[in-house]
């Protein structure tokens, strides 16, 4: 059974996310917690450092207290009627995202709404906090868009370094229910003789964990890789390494997760050490 984290924010109630949930626990079952996020977040209490230069404050609608206590008697009564193990954090006002971090460490994975994470403070994905979050979390993410679906095929951003091979172990050790789609692993370079590094030793490995698997290299630069080759998969997840040196990475620090995300709906599944 998988412990997955689901933050959400108090007045806040997207059903979409808690489906997702429900297909993955038919698929195996999970152990659903969730935690609702303050009104009011000082980033520095996430890391130490900060994320933003002053603390930021969103006043909360009248009657937050009421609504949030709803928001969890309806998340506790949708957990029951589809049979998902669920624990429900209630302790907004004493610092929940500190909380998440903790949460994290003793995590299998956390869920996360890529439209709507503090979108009431900054709704320019990726804003400041899912930055944070995505540097900092010590467990996989897997970012969502609207309406998230499980994954028909699953492609594997691969560069040759730790980074993307520890998110490619990861994610065959946390979903192998789904290790009989297609899965695709696609090492993108604008080197026209460029080979994929250590080609035999990842193909050896994917092939014991996938059984319908292959490894591509596409001449191409990476910001041209979702228009012209990952816009043709059907309802395709996307494993990336994060935040390390390679051009993926860079991506993250751009326009790609916007884009990815936002526009064409893609979920992403992101770890790293």
């Amino acid at each position: 059974m998988k412990k997955i984290l689901l933050p959400l924010e108090g007045t806040s109630y997207h059903r979409d996310l808690l489906d997702f949930a429900a297909a993955l626990n038919e698929r195996a079952k999970i152990m659903l917690t969730t935690t609702l996020l303050p009104d009011a977040d000082y980033a520095e209490l996430w890391t130490g450092s900060g994320g933003v230069e002053e603390p930021v404050y969103v006043a909360p609608p009248e009657n937050s207290d009421k609504v949030v206590a709803n928001h969890c008697s309806r998340v506790k009564r949708y957990c029951e009627e589809h049979s998902i193990v669920c624990r429900v954090h209630e302790d907004r006002y004493d610092f929940a995202l500190p909380t998440l971090h903790r949460e994290t460490r003793f995590a299998d994975l956390l869920l996360l709404s890529s439209r709507h994470f503090f979108e009431a403070i900054d709704d320019r994905q990726p804003n400041a906090y899912m930055r944070e979050i995505l540097h900092h979390t010590e467990c996989p993410v897997l970012l969502l868009p609207e309406k998230p679906a499980l994954p028909g095929e699953i492609i594997f951003a691969y560069d040759g370094t730790a980074s993307s091979v520890y998110a490619i172990r990861q994610f065959a050790y946390l979903f192998p229910e789904f290790n009989r789609l297609r899965t695709t692993l696609v090492c993108v370079s604008d080197t026209e003789q460029a080979c994929i590094p250590e080609e035999a030793m990842i193909r050896e490995w994917c092939e014991q964990h996938f059984k319908h698997f292959r490894a591509l290299r596409l001449h191409m630069r990476t910001d041209l890789f979702y228009d012209t080759w990952l816009g043709m998969m059907q309802q395709p997840w996307l494993v990336s390494g994060a935040f390390g040196r390679s051009d993926w990475s860079r991506l993250f620090h751009h326009s790609f997760i916007n884009r990815l995300i936002r526009t064409h709906g893609v979920p992403l599944f992101v770890a790293h050490k």
